[in-house]
């Protein structure tokens, strides 16, 4: 007897927005002109003001919509993902875009993944806009750090549902945080070979990387990823490789730095 409780997959793409309308524009004309039935589009805006949320509106393709004041980006994923009814989720901030073979990696993704199957984590490589180099996934690292590219993970709703989403008092490293918590409890990650998306770049992960870096540390303490010995002697390498030893001020301090970066890294 079959089970017509199994079906392929469902999949919603999720963009966040905030005065961004051009980008949005740019994200929007990366998706397939008309989506296919179990894809849907929906957008959080958080009160825009630039006609980003009149480029929403005029949007076909966007299967709902909201737009209000929140308290930052990790309100916005925790409310798109609320919002989402189907089996995966996409980040598609705005800026990001679909490579031009999205469609067809997705199309063979949703035929070979059923709700029967769906306690994996897909994850596909994202080329880097800035410097069009490809950051290649590498779940098995996640103890060690952001290994996995946000925006080429297909996450089932199931795990967001299980850890509870996104740490929105964190300002940077929540998505880690979640990968890493999903990872922890076991789901199966499985990695494709094709990147699925561009990552536009440019975002508060790179413009402070050190607070990025701090959340992570934190997130591997309390999650219990790492001993403390472990994170205490990550952050110490990264203190010494991100230091000039030429602007240390004090030559003992010179000569420690040099050692350091000698047997550490």
């Amino acid at each position: 007897m079959t089970d017509t409780s199994i079906r392929p997959a469902t999949l919603t793409v999720l963009t966040v927005s905030l005065n961004c309308r051009e980008l949005f524009i740019a994200t929007a004309k990366s998706l397939p002109r008309e989506l296919p039935e179990w894809l849907r589009w929906v957008v959080v805006d958080g009160g825009s003001t630039d006609g980003t949320v009149e480029a929403i509106r005029a949007e076909p393709r966007v299967t709902q919509y909201v737009t209000e004041e929140d308290g930052g980006v990790y309100e916005a994923y925790n409310k798109a993902w609320r919002l989402a009814s189907s089996d995966y989720v996409l980040y598609l901030n705005c800026g990001d875009t679909l490579s031009e073979g999205a469609l067809r990696l997705l199309h063979a993704w949703h035929s070979s993944t059923s709700t029967d199957s769906a306690r994996a984590v897909h994850c596909f490589p994202v080329v880097m806009s800035c410097n069009q180099r490809t950051w290649h996934p590498d779940p098995d690292r996640l103890v060690e750090g952001m290994s996995v590219p946000t925006p080429g993970v297909l996450f089932p709703k199931a795990a967001l549902d299980s850890i509870g989403g996104f740490d929105q008092h964190l300002r940077i490293a929540s998505d880690f945080g979640a990968l890493l918590a999903i990872k922890l409890a076991n789901w199966r990650f499985q990695v494709h070979s094709e990147a699925l998306t561009h990552y536009l770049g440019g975002g508060l992960s790179q413009q402070h990387q050190h607070l990025a870096f701090f959340e992570e540390c934190m997130l591997q303490l309390r999650q219990r990823a790492q001993t403390p010995a472990q994170v205490l002697f990550r952050a110490a390498r990264r203190a010494i490789l991100d230091v000039d030893p030429k602007l240390v001020p004090f030559r003992r301090w010179r000569i420690a730095f040099a050692l350091g970066r000698r047997f550490l890294y």
